[in-house]
């Protein structure tokens, strides 16, 4: 797929991709930075896109480590089959809210980490609050969730869920974006 036909996908589908650019490599760098990735033997992300967090996520993940990469999108699926090979990651083209069907499914009782660029401000608020509930039903105890937005509107619905939230700017990006760290009460 051409940048361009990238370009026409996100303007068809804004409400679900949330961004007519791509992340930065500064952004999936704050994204991935708290990440222990010695520790880490499973992975979620989720609104995958293109595959600019997920090449990040794998370039620094164990040889033994997993990565389940939620795309409901099958073009941006496409694209990803297209330019990266690795067999620890696995994409699922399905809802984000189906993350422990999927963990169950690949043998892992929790993730780890939950990275998502899931545009939840743009979605119906019911899709939004269950993605949030499965991403924290799904993390370990002392997992994190990280979550990417282009408005600093999330943090108290944030803080009621988690024990902890740090909230990060990232202005060398297309938008600006602001990087949420969520970490759940062990």
């Amino acid at each position: 797929m051409k940048k361009f036909d990238l370009l026409i996908e996100n303007i068809k589908n804004i409400k679900t991709v949330g961004t007519l650019t791509f992340s930065s490599k500064f952004l999936v760098k704050k994204m991935i930075a708290p990440i222990d990735f010695e520790r880490a033997n499973c992975i979620v992300e989720l609104g995958a896109g293109n595959g600019c967090i997920t090449k990040g996520l794998l370039s620094k993940m164990k040889p033994d480590a997993k990565l389940l990469a939620f795309e409901i999108h099958e073009g941006f699926c496409e694209i990803i089959k297209s330019e990266i090979d690795d067999e620890r990651l696995h994409l699922i083209n399905d809802s984000a809210e189906k993350i422990d069907e999927y963990l169950h499914k690949f043998g892992v009782e929790k993730a780890d980490y939950i990275v998502s660029a899931v545009p939840l401000i743009v979605l119906p608020k019911p899709i939004a609050l269950n993605i949030v509930n499965a991403a924290k039903q799904s993390l370990s105890p002392d997992g994190l969730f990280i979550q990417l937005s282009y408005l600093p509107l999330q943090y108290k619905k944030f803080d009621k869920q988690f024990e902890r939230v740090k909230l990060n700017f990232t202005p060398l990006n297309l938008p600006p974006a602001f990087v949420y760290v969520c970490e759940k009460a062990a």
